[in-house]
């Protein structure tokens, strides 16, 4: 008898603490937001150390172009810190490429910002 890791009505019956081992996205190194694009590198490079699980696969998979954080929770189907954790695994084992937008804003654009909305 085959086992149902899903079930329609309880959605998934892996948790998400058991899909990253019980880590949190503050125990990597990297600073990761929603915003965050990923793209997979290219061939692949050697990781034995690195086991890949169905989750990882799919993020690398969806990751030819680049592709956000939030894009990514929304395809897997995941929370936004299990798709952090993961992207973080990844990262750390040089299996993909990920771009932070500037979060710096300037004063000459929050000037343009505010005189904009003054006419309005």
């Amino acid at each position: 008898m085959e086992e149902a890791w899903y079930d329609d009505e309880a959605g998934p019956m892996v948790r998400p603490y058991t899909i990253t081992r019980g880590r949190t996205p503050g125990q990597h190194k990297h600073r990761l937001d929603t915003a965050t694009q990923v793209l997979t590198v290219e061939p692949q490079p050697e990781a034995p150390e690195l086991e890949l699980t169905p989750e990882h696969r799919a993020i690398l998979e969806a990751c030819h172009r680049p592709v956000s954080l939030a894009e990514l929770a929304v395809s897997l189907g995941q929370p936004m810190g299990v798709v952090r954790v993961l992207c973080g695994d990844l990262l750390d084992h040089g299996a993909v490429f990920v771009r932070t937008p500037r979060t710096e804003v300037s004063r000459e654009i929050l000037e343009q910002v505010y005189r904009g909305l003054s006419r309005l």
